[in-house]
């Protein structure tokens, strides 16, 4: 379904991007004005039914009395304030889904102010979410979400039942950025046009953030999850929907892509919003492909005679190199040894799997495998993650198989997508047989 909306989209957007441009209007104001009607129609197009979303423009506010800058489309819920003979309303940050910039170009220059424009939205959101005024008991403040992305990322367990972990400082930095990327709005520069090259365009922001190395505000939940300049986009792995595991402690945290960026847009938006209200399956359609990024600036959390920050590390390639990374690849489950099965399998049926266990570790060694190999093979498929001396499962809905073929394999399965891929792959086993005995 994903794929069909972001054609319906991008059809909308071939059509009418050329009646913009070619419009006889030369004043700047009405300018802005037709490209951010444009992006409110492709917005409204993109929101689920019967959910009460609403796109306005407007203000965000904290409820404290601090305010961003104007604001060209935000993606709203619940109720706001409608500023006196005008369309546009104040609105308070918690009931912020989206925000969107809007430019009909974006290049070095207006890069840099939309970003300064969403940023104070992202100050205003710390400043809340760190106060006393935010509801605890707000379903969107549930750390499940977080806590899931961050032991996805590291194979460690954040939070259990048994209470909070303790992490180093480098750890629980990043534990607290998921934290404030599931409550912040998403914020989105969108330009019509821009970049003839995503090189050029990664190269702008690489050139952008050096110039503000050691400034506030530049850490990772201050930049915008995703930013479109024409054909291009780049975008955040902060497991809504894009996950990246840290690499020896550093977070491959954006990553540019030429994929389709109608088809970003509505895949943060949809998490979002399935985190809320819960879709289902049927949103996501057949989900059988997926975006291969790549990797623009890193993150590493890190202190420093006293000193805490994030420490940045930029990724910048020659166009050759860019282009023989693909743009999306098929998505498979993980295969599995017969030892990682059996564990998996006993996880997901309630049982304990403990590094401890003297079962376990007498029935591996009968085999002449070591407990800490299937851990690392087992913690490679982000399935499970380490809690102390324990393996825990960290999927909503894990479901493991065997194949005709005798291979073991495993998956989250929470949209269908295994069923879905077992099913193509049963069709392609058997398509050969039923050929040849029709010929």
């Amino acid at each position: 379904m994903i794929r069909t909306v972001a054609d319906l989209l991008s059809g909308i957007l071939r059509d009418e991007l050329p009646k913009l441009d070619n419009a006889p209007v030369k004043h700047a104001p009405t300018i802005g004005d037709m490209y951010e009607g444009l992006s409110s129609e492709i917005l409204n197009h993109a929101l689920p039914d019967g959910l009460g979303l609403r796109v306005v423009s407007g203000f965000a506010c904290d409820g404290r009395g601090a305010l961003s800058g104007q604001l060209d489309c935000m993606v709203v819920r619940g109720e706001g304030q409608k500023l006196p003979y005008t369309e546009s309303y104040v609105w308070h940050v918690k009931d912020v889904i989206a925000v969107i910039e809007v430019k009909k170009n974006l290049h070095s220059a207006e890069l840099r102010g939309a970003f300064g424009q969403l940023k104070a939205v992202s100050e205003i959101e710390h400043s809340y979410y760190q106060s006393g005024d935010a509801k605890l008991d707000d379903p969107d403040r549930s750390m499940a979400p977080s806590a899931r992305t961050f032991a996805e990322m590291t194979g460690q367990i954040a939070w259990d039942v048994d209470g909070p972990a303790a992490l180093p400082y480098e750890e629980e930095a990043v534990f607290h950025a998921l934290l404030m990327e599931q409550v912040s709005a998403i914020r989105v520069i969108l330009g019509m046009h821009g970049f003839k090259s995503e090189r050029a365009f990664r190269s702008s922001m690489i050139e952008y953030l050096e110039q503000n190395i050691g400034s506030v505000g530049f850490g990772p939940t201050h930049f915008p999850q995703l930013v479109i300049s024409g054909a291009y986009s780049l975008a955040k792995a902060n497991g809504r929907p894009f996950m990246a595991p840290l690499i020896d402690g550093w977070w491959p945290f954006y990553f540019s892509t030429p994929e389709n960026p109608l088809r970003l847009l509505l895949e943060f938006i949809w998490t979002r919003l399935d985190e809320i209200y819960g879709f289902g399956r049927e949103l996501w359609g057949e989900d059988l492909e997926t975006e291969v990024g790549r990797c623009l600036l890193s993150f590493r959390a890190a202190s420093v005679d006293g000193r805490k920050g994030w420490e940045v590390r930029a990724h910048d390639v020659d166009d050759e190199a860019l282009n023989e990374i693909p743009v999306a690849e098929q998505w498979s489950p993980e295969f599995l040894g017969e030892e990682e099965f059996v564990l998996l399998e006993r996880l997901c049926h309630g049982k304990e799997v403990r590094s401890d266990d003297l079962e376990i570790l007498s029935w591996l060694d009968s085999r002449g495998v070591e407990f800490d190999d299937v851990r690392n093979r087992l913690l490679e498929t982000h399935l499970v993650a380490s809690y102390g001396t324990k393996l825990k499962l960290i999927t909503k809905e894990c479901q493991l198989a065997i194949l005709p073929t005798g291979e073991y394999i495993a998956a989250e399965n929470s949209t269908g997508r295994l069923d879905r891929w077992i099913s193509r792959r049963i069709d392609a086993l058997h398509r050969p047989a039923s050929h040849e005995g029709s010929a």
